[in-house]
């Protein structure tokens, strides 16, 4: 970024991650057969979001840092993680309670398929 700075830009857009807990592969990959690694009111993975919130943490300060150095810059910050996040905590209210209660079975195609193409390797 800084290196985009010195070369002219003046505005940069800085996304910052989802929370990953909550992705379908994420789910997969890391599925926990304890129910206490699990959200309760949204059944995303716990650790991961606390992962994703940490990131987007330090990636703000750094920001706030480079701003400093560079104050005729504009760096926006795009807060994914809070702005995605309502769509887990109240599918309903957003016209997402269909896709977002089908996410188990995307997830569970998912790992049929890759069953299914490890035993054709």
């Amino acid at each position: 970024m800084q290196e985009l700075i010195e070369l002219g830009a003046i505005t940069i857009l800085v996304p910052g991650n989802l929370p990953i807990g909550c992705l379908p592969s994420y789910l997969t990959l890391f599925e926990s057969l304890d129910k206490k690694d699990y959200d309760h009111s949204t059944g995303c993975l716990e650790w991961l979001n606390r992962f994703s919130e940490d990131h987007n943490e330090q990636l703000l300060a750094e920001l706030k840092q480079i701003q400093k150095l560079y104050p005729h810059a504009k760096i926006i910050y795009a807060d994914h993680y809070n702005a995605v996040m309502p769509l887990y905590h109240s599918p309903n209210q957003f016209g997402m309670f269909i896709f977002f209660s089908m996410l188990p079975c995307i997830s569970i195609l998912y790992n049929l398929v890759v069953l299914e193409m490890l035993k054709c390797c």
